[in-house]
């Protein structure tokens, strides 16, 4: 359980975070492709296709599996609200490993 004072800090970060534009510009794309089950359809698939190439073992990235999953991945990828998406939510998750990170490093959890 956290205290009155860190929660009050964190809704603060919160309220913080919803007024950037990397937030402003997700949230508007993820609206936009909830509106349009083809492009969500085509999202959800970009995403299994990424998840797909990262499980794939380091020994085996130049397989010709690992080739056509890569393909399929860019022929997606060229939808472009499928790559408007995607540049909205990577802007947006950058930014909010950055704040994380901050908090880290002044907080001291060095392992």
């Amino acid at each position: 359980m956290i205290s009155d004072e860190l929660a009050k800090a964190a809704d603060t970060v919160s309220e913080a975070i919803k007024q950037t534009p990397e937030y402003r510009g997700f949230t508007e794309r993820k609206k936009l492709a909830n509106l349009d089950p083809e492009t969500k359809a085509l999202i959800d698939r970009a995403r299994d296709l990424q998840t797909r190439l990262m499980e794939i073992p380091e020994e085996e990235r130049n397989s010709d599996h690992a080739e056509r999953l890569q393909e399929e991945y860019e022929e997606v990828a060229e939808n472009t609200a499928v790559y408007e998406y995607s540049r909205a939510e990577a802007l947006y998750m950058t930014m909010i490993q950055e704040v994380l990170g901050r908090i880290i490093e002044n907080v001291d959890i060095d392992i």
